[in-house]
Formats: structure tokens, C-alpha cells, sequence
């Protein structure tokens, strides 16, 4: 529930500021300049962030174990990965800032190529957001506890699960799910059998009467 919530805050973010971009006239060539200007500052503010992440990371050092399969979509049956907690955090900062170097080429090519305002505009808004909703901001800023959806590894979100329904992937869940499947398909099995038990009885009664 809270990732579809993520979800729909986003897209509410994206649409809230494209209405507000073209009622407010942004995309006019005159504000170019400003909306440059504040993306870089952003931008600069966003990366400044994730390199202070790092260094609360590597000041606290925390060198408790951590074993894992890798739990990446798609990456079934892959070998067992061991690291820290410190270096496990550490790579993901370093995903997380080859991410936005990733994201600004890609604003920079549509904006100077072809001229968008937009992505500027957006990109000065969600890769906050992003961060706010990250787990190493919620455990290191924040000072949550690693337990529940924090606790590591932290499996990248899929945006379609909340929208399918998600499937069971636990195996207790699968279990539990079949028990159920099970128990239903012999309750609907036994109520399909038991019209024969009023029709045998109905025969004997026909029977005592003939003999009668």
C-alpha cells in the first residue's frame, strides 16, 4: 500500500506541476534563464546531499555482517553476496549518484537539443522527493530503525505490483495459499457430493414402500 501511495504521489506531483507550469506561462522563453538557474541549484543541492550521506555512513562504520541473495527482480538463483552494513550503504550511494549523473544528462540533451522546459522543472521537484522517500535518508536523517521496509537488502520497487495485486513470492505465503486453495476445492468437491446422500435415501423409501 504505501509503495502504490508513493506511487500516486508522484504522478500527483508530476501532473500538479505541469498545470501549474502551463497556467503560469513557465514555458515561455523568458524564464528560461530562472528555471535553468534553479534546476542547477537543485541539482548542486541534491548531489552535495548524497556525498554528506556518505560521510555519516562512513563516520558511523557500522560493520555488521549481512549475507543476501541478490533481491533484484529477475536475478533468481544468484550467488549469495556478503558484505556490511557500511558497505552495503555505501553502494547503494553510489547507485543512488550514478542515478541522478544519468538523469541530468538525459535533462540536459532534451532541454538544450530540444528545447523542454518541463523536465527541468520536474527535476527540480522529484529527486527531493526521491531522497526524502529513500531508505538511507529514513535510517541515517531520520534516525528509523532498519526493520520492516528498511531492513536491508532493500528491494527496488515495482511501480505495477500495487496495481496487479502483487504476487506471493514468500513461501510461507505461497503455502498458505495453496492450503486455502485446497481446503476450498475440497469443501466445493464434498457440497457437490452430498445431493447423492437425500437421493439414496429417497430410494430406500420407494423400495419399503414397493415391498409394503
Amino acid at each position: 500500500m504505501a509503495g502504490m501511495q508513493d506511487q500516486l504521489l508522484q504522478m500527483a506531483v508530476i501532473f500538479g506541476t505541469m498545470h501549474i507550469v502551463k497556467r503560469a506561462g513557465l514555458e515561455d522563453p523568458e524564464y528560461a534563464m530562472l528555471i535553468r538557474s534553479t534546476y542547477a541549484v537543485a541539482t548542486a543541492l541534491m548531489i552535495a546531499f548524497t556525498f554528506y550521506l556518505k560521510s555519516l555512513i562512513q563516520k558511523k562504520n557500522d560493520t555488521t555482517a549481512l549475507e543476501y541473495n541478490d533481491p533484484a527482480p529477475g536475478n533468481q538463483g544468484a550467488p549469495r553476496i556478503e558484505t556490511t552494513v557500511c558497505r552495503y550503504d555505501l553502494a547503494e550511494i553510489a547507485k543512488l549518484q550514478k542515478s541522478s549523473m544519468f538523469t541530468i544528462a538525459i535533462v540536459a540533451f532534451m532541454h538544450f537539443k530540444f528545447g523542454y522546459i518541463q523536465p527541468l522543472i520536474l527535476q527540480t521537484l522529484l529527486p527531493m522527493l526521491n531522497l526524502y522517500k529513500s531508505q538511507l535518508f529514513q535510517i541515517h536523517i531520520l534516525g528509523k530503525p532498519a526493520v520492516d521496509s528498511l531492513k536491508r537488502p532493500w528491494t527496488p520497487e515495482n511501480p505495477f505490483a500495487a496495481l496487479t495485486g502483487g504476487a506471493a513470492t514468500n513461501p510461507a505465503d505461497v503455502a498458505a495459499i495453496e492450503n486455502d486453495s485446497d481446503g476450498a476445492a475440497a469443501a466445493s468437491s464434498s457440497a457437490a457430493s452430498s445431493p447423492e446422500a437425500p437421493a439414496s435415501k429417497n430410494k430406500s423409501k420407494k423400495e419399503s414402500r414397493k415391498d409394503k
